[in-house]
């Protein structure tokens, strides 16, 4: 009877141990799945990182005591028991990581109790239990015989022995393996670097974006030029009306003549073109969107930064969206300066009317030579305003970057075809005349949105350090099990040795 209370208490105190480590490790993964925010400070560190730290070292406290005074584990080396422990902690690192890859993977913006709440822990509770079964059960699994249990103790059954826990750790518990690399160390890799991919493919954006902006402010200058070249033009005919006022530069009789009439009022014509374009430029250097100033670039993209700095986990859809917008939204500012020729169309249309806007006098009021003099000055003037709009149409705007979905537009399951069957290199491009049409159709695109688990695919050779700790961290019980293949007795502490 009193055999039977010491079985039952001890089964009880088992009991309570698993149920207060199963609340510890949902309690923790909570804290990484969930992804809730600081509730605030203590001495300047969140209360969030203050109790998330506390579950950590109370699970590592729990199984380390657990497996090194368990009486269960009485009769099993320390080496024995470091591996209980080893595999017991990295099945507690896998879950939380892993708890925090789901989230990302299955989080919404909206308020989704189970998929951002619920769902992530118990999924990193699912990973603990997984990894401690592969680990523990299969350790125990690869020191008990199960084949050919009639052989007794002799070297031939050393030797079966030896080769029944080959097979079971080479094959069968890597088999095991797998699910674990499917489950754990795919999640693993997403919730450690699954949002740094995404910021590195979008810094890539922010750097194509920045530079868009820097080449569209440069080419933008060209309206400085045109309004340069008017004001100077104002000032030749000025003087050239002048010059006809005081000796008949033109027409060869001085005195304010037709000739004089007719020059003086196309001062006044380009002046009054000088004012408009002035005028155009004055409103686009009041906007908050300055196009003629790198300021404007500078202040989008230090923007943009601070944005993708900010702290993903607490909602990854949020974060991704309101990045996706602010980003799309300079790219609409840029595409607008792209396309904005208010100057160059104002300049063509005063071309077009030039004549009706600067009417020559009728043949009544003007002698032969004085109509000579009109007619060549305004073919001069008429010429060196169609040589100012041809150059601004000859200053075109370099062609867009491609964006890195443009560059690789690969996602899901085509990564995996990308990597194992790259596409050939591109081939030289045939070179198109980038005629008007062609400029027009032109614009620069939006953002290359990426999720954190095709990011991470994207971007393995840049985050292969992050694949390796993963792929450690799981199988750090793997290379310290095979111990007990080739030293079966280290499982066991002193006195209970064959």
């Amino acid at each position: 009877m009193g055999r039977k209370n010491r079985e039952s208490e001890g089964r009880s105190r088992a009991g309570a141990r698993a149920g207060l480590m199963a609340m510890l490790m949902a309690g923790a993964a909570g804290f990484s799945g969930a992804m809730a925010q600081d509730a605030g400070t203590m001495g300047g560190v969140s209360l969030t990182a203050i109790a998330g730290g506390s579950a950590v070292v109370a699970v590592i406290g729990l199984v380390l005591i657990g497996a090194l005074a368990s009486p269960r584990l009485k009769s099993s080396s320390l080496f024995n028991r470091l591996f209980v422990v080893v595999a017991v902690t990295a099945g507690f690192f896998s879950a939380i990581s892993s708890a925090i890859g789901f989230g990302l993977i299955t989080s919404q913006e909206s308020a989704d109790i189970f998929r951002n709440s619920i769902l992530p822990p118990a999924f990193g509770v699912f990973v603990f239990c997984l990894a401690v079964a592969i680990w523990v059960g299969g350790a125990d699994f690869v020191r008990h015989r199960d084949w050919f249990r009639g052989l007794k103790a002799s070297f031939l059954g050393d030797i079966v022995f030896f080769i029944e826990r080959a097979v079971k750790l080479f094959i069968i518990v890597p088999l095991l393996a797998t699910i674990l690399f499917f489950v754990s160390t795919w999640t693993t890799v997403v919730g450690i670097g699954g949002v740094d991919a995404v910021r590195h493919t979008y810094s890539f954006e922010i750097d194509r974006l920045a530079a868009e902006c820097a080449g569209i402010t440069a080419w933008r200058q060209r309206d400085f030029l045109a309004r340069e070249d008017l004001r100077l033009s104002v000032g030749d005919v000025t003087r050239v009306a002048d010059a006809e006022r005081r000796g008949g530069s033109q027409s060869g009789s001085r005195g304010d003549g037709a000739v004089t009439e007719y020059i003086t009022g196309l001062a006044n014509w380009y002046e009054g073109l000088l004012a408009s374009v002035d005028a155009i430029i004055a409103e686009q250097e009041a906007s908050a969107n300055n196009p003629y100033d790198q300021d404007t670039c500078a202040r989008h993209t230090d923007e943009l930064k601070k944005k993708l700095a900010q702290n993903a986990y607490d909602n990854v859809d949020r974060w991704n969206r309101e990045f996706e917008t602010a980003f799309n939204d300079f790219a609409a500012v840029i595409n607008l300066s792209r396309r904005d020729k208010r100057v160059e169309r104002l300049l063509d249309q005063q071309l077009d009317a030039f004549a009706r806007a600067n009417p020559k006098p009728s043949d009544g009021r003007v002698s032969d030579r004085q109509r000579e003099a009109i007619d060549a000055y305004a073919a001069e003037v008429e010429s060196a305003l169609q040589s100012t709009i041809r150059s601004q149409k000859l200053q075109k705007p370099e062609p867009p970057l491609k964006s890195a979905a443009e560059l690789s537009p690969a996602r899901g399951l085509d990564i995996f075809r990308e990597i194992f069957n790259p596409p050939p290199p591109p081939e030289e491009p045939e070179k198109v005349s980038r005629a008007q049409s062609v400029v027009d159709s032109e614009f620069i695109p939006g953002l290359s949105t990426i999720t954190p688990r095709d990011a991470v695919l994207k971007n393995a050779s840049i985050f292969s350090d992050v694949w390796a700790l993963a792929i450690s961290w799981d199988y750090a019980p793997y290379i310290l099990m095979l111990a007990f293949l080739f030293f079966p007795s280290a499982e066991r502490a002193a006195g209970y040795k064959d």
